[in-house]
């Protein structure tokens, strides 16, 4: 009977609950905050200090990025949203993603619950059973919000139909798993938003940034700090927050990748805000502050990695990560008229040119799923330098790349072997590490494994095994003949690991400057030259090449001073197969330094 009684009890409090008419919230976001949530922690609401975030809330696109230094509103506006989602569409499906469950429980207590829901009389309404817990909020009509994390590769997200998603602190998440996020929104078609301060350039955080129109505010009047005023209040100076400011910050949002639409991209640097102080000065006689919340102040005193990612919201440059999605795009956007050639087409190009041109095949085998046997071939043109000042501008044009299928070693030595030739390749250099047997089947030739035809070799001083090895002594080339892994005596290569891939990190910045016009530095042009004509042929480069990384450092480099542990020596990850492939082709190029350059007019 008792049970029967405390059914009742709990049936009669669930139908009191629902019974309560719920206020009709206008639909439009920034009419919500006036009505719903005008203050914020005890503070007014206005969008005088902060104009630029009216477009955001005004912008209903599907997907959004919003990126910036701490302390911009950024939470506030998430919690404007989860609120405003929720409370004007019944039955919406709303989820809040962090990286950890500190921020998970964080956010939801004390962003989300108590400074949302129960810190504003007209949102108190809604909680069906209060705040409810941590990683969930129901309301009374039909509507729910989500907290949760990234953790297990956005599992936590997967299962629900979902309205909106919006990944919050989204530089620490593993964004590099962003399409499962995308996956469960397959039926409701629902929108995504991510927020973040900014991160490491190359990483997938940043390739998510580069798919949006990558918005910049620009104020109208570049002199707009000249023109803020401040005043004594309380014996204290502060900015004077007044209907002025509309005329001083106003401003537009400019994109920087327009052709971009599917994709919104906010960014917000601290700068561009009038209440963060630019200057030390400023900090002490305008805004009566301590010079340590100056924007002055933290460039001065933070690492690099720090003040670019937390005050300007920007992407470092990181040791960790040397190859940035930039610097391979600046080697193919300039040759948006080049295509990869054919085989016959490289041979033309020898047959005219001859010695004036330098044709090298590098060749990186794979030991099998996922990793792949990749030709790469590479056309160095010397010209003539413009004046005797600047050194060589060679520049090096990929011509052939070919990411080779699983096939048998037989089959792909007499491959390589036969394209080398059709190339009128100068000079080879392939693996020995995985391709000791094709490497000498290219050397001295072989039978087609179905037919018993023979084949001729490219002989051993024109195809070369190489060895990486870890010597910083011996950063180049080393030439010699020793025992290979069939008994022979071969002449082979060995090439420093580190220094060799550091060495090509650096070439990707070297830049050729146009012979007819050596001081425009308009016409400068990256040295390597890859055909950007069709993109599909070469666009998984950038992939490829920005996943190479620093092992002997620490993942987080948001430290100022120099860690004592750190090793002497730097040590990469293993590359790509498409990287290395590239390498052995440029290191070709450096052997047989006897080879007669006829300079070009």
């Amino acid at each position: 009977m008792s049970f029967l009684n405390d059914f009742n009890k709990k049936f009669e409090n669930y139908y009191t609950e629902e019974s309560i008419e719920l206020p009709d919230l206008p639909k439009h976001p920034l009419k919500w905050i006036e009505e719903a949530r005008p203050k914020v922690e005890g503070s007014p609401r206005n969008f005088l200090v902060a104009p630029f975030w009216e477009e955001i809330y005004n912008d209903f696109n599907n997907n959004k990025m919003i990126i910036g230094g701490r302390q911009i509103f950024k939470s506030t506006y998430t919690t404007d949203i989860l609120a405003y989602e929720s409370t004007t569409k019944n039955n919406a499906q709303v989820c809040y993603v962090t990286f950890d469950d500190i921020n998970k429980a964080g956010f939801s207590r004390q962003k989300l619950q108590i400074g949302t829901f129960e810190s504003n009389p007209i949102l108190s309404q809604y909680p069906r059973h209060g705040v409810g817990n941590v990683g969930e909020i129901s309301l009374r009509n039909g509507s729910t919000i989500y907290i949760t994390t990234d953790h297990n590769q956005y599992r936590h997200v997967e299962g629900k139909s979902l309205d909106h998603v919006m990944l919050d602190e989204a530089q620490y998440q593993d964004i590099q798993y962003f399409e499962r996020v995308v996956m469960t929104m397959m039926q409701t078609k629902g929108k995504i938003t991510v927020c973040g301060i900014g991160g490491e350039a190359g990483s997938p955080y940043e390739e998510l940034w580069l798919r949006t129109d990558q918005r910049h505010w620009e104020y109208e009047d570049k002199f707009w700090r000249e023109k803020l005023k401040f005043e004594v209040k309380n014996g204290k100076k502060q900015l004077v927050v007044g209907e002025y400011l509309r005329n001083v910050l106003r401003g537009r949002w400019v994109p920087k990748n327009p052709q971009a639409t599917h994709w919104h991209g906010y960014h917000l640097p601290q700068e561009i805000f009038p209440t963060i102080p630019l200057t030390i000065d400023s900090a002490i006689n305008d805004y009566d502050v301590d010079p340590q919340f100056s924007i002055e102040y933290q460039k001065k005193n933070s690492s690099k990695s720090m003040y670019i990612s937390h005050v300007t919201g920007g992407f470092y440059h990181a040791q960790r990560r040397p190859i940035t999605p930039e610097m391979v795009l600046k080697c193919m956007k300039p040759y948006r008229y080049m295509r990869l050639l054919k085989p016959s087409e490289i041979a033309k190009i020898k047959d005219t040119w001859g010695d004036r041109v330098k044709i090298s095949l590098g060749v990186d085998f794979g030991s099998g799923s996922p990793s792949q046997t990749v030709i790469c071939i590479l056309i160095k043109w010397n010209v003539k330098q413009p004046t005797s000042k600047r050194r060589e501008i060679a520049r090096y044009q990929m011509a052939f790349l070919d990411v080779r299928p699983a096939e048998n070693q037989l089959d792909q030595a007499e491959y390589i072997t036969k394209l080398f030739k059709k190339c009128k390749c100068d000079i080879g250099i392939g693996d020995l590490g995985y391709g000791a047997n094709q490497i000498k089947i290219i050397q001295d030739g072989g039978a087609n494994r179905k037919t018993g035809q023979l084949f001729e070799g490219c002989g051993s001083n024109m195809f070369y095994g190489c060895r990486t090895i870890a010597d910083e002594t011996k950063p180049l080339l080393e030439f010699g003949k020793k025992v290979d892994e069939h008994g022979e005596v071969r002449e082979s290569v060995s090439i420093d690991k580190t220094h060799t891939i550091q060495e090509f990190i650096d070439f990707l910045e070297d830049i050729a400057y146009h012979p007819k016009y050596p001081n425009n530095e308009e016409s400068q042009r990256p040295r390597l030259m890859i055909p950007y004509e069709d993109e599909d042929s070469v666009d998984f480069l950038v992939n490829d090449w920005t996943a190479l990384t620093r092992m002997d450092l620490d993942p987080v480099e948001d430290k100022n001073e120099v860690d004592k542990r750190r090793k002497a020596r730097k040590f990469f990850n293993h590359p790509k197969d498409s990287l290395m492939a590239t390498i052995y082709a440029l290191k070709a190029q450096a052997l047989k330094q006897y080879w007669n350059y006829t300079k070009m007019g």
